[in-house]
């Protein structure tokens, strides 16, 4: 197998696990922060799947694995990323300022 078709198989690989999880979980938070969290657990679970590895309890498998879904769950962050200009305005409806407290407790 030479070196590219090496990589569009492990891409391939990221394409699988994404399809897999939008069946699995179809709803995906709209909120950035949120998806974040996903995609950083995803990122966690590489993390110890490389140190049970390291200890000798993990496979190379395992890491390959948590790697691919968090690939998918990066590629899903940005296939959601709103890219349009209304999403600053969106932002700014839902964000809380103190000051709105202050002004209503007066």
């Amino acid at each position: 197998m030479n070196a590219e078709s090496n990589r569009l198989e492990k891409y391939m690989a990221i394409d699988h696990e994404l399809q897999r999880a939008k069946r699995i979980h179809p709803k995906y938070p709209k909120d950035m922060l949120e998806q974040l969290a996903i995609m950083q657990e995803e990122a966690g679970e590489v993390t110890k799947a490389v140190l049970h590895y390291i200890d000798g309890c993990g496979s190379i498998e395992d890491v390959k694995m948590e790697l691919k879904q968090t690939a998918a769950m990066c590629m899903r962050m940005l296939e959601n990323l709103k890219t349009d200009k209304n999403y600053e305005e969106e932002k700014m409806t839902d964000t809380y300022l103190p000051e709105q407290d202050m002004k209503d407790s007066d």
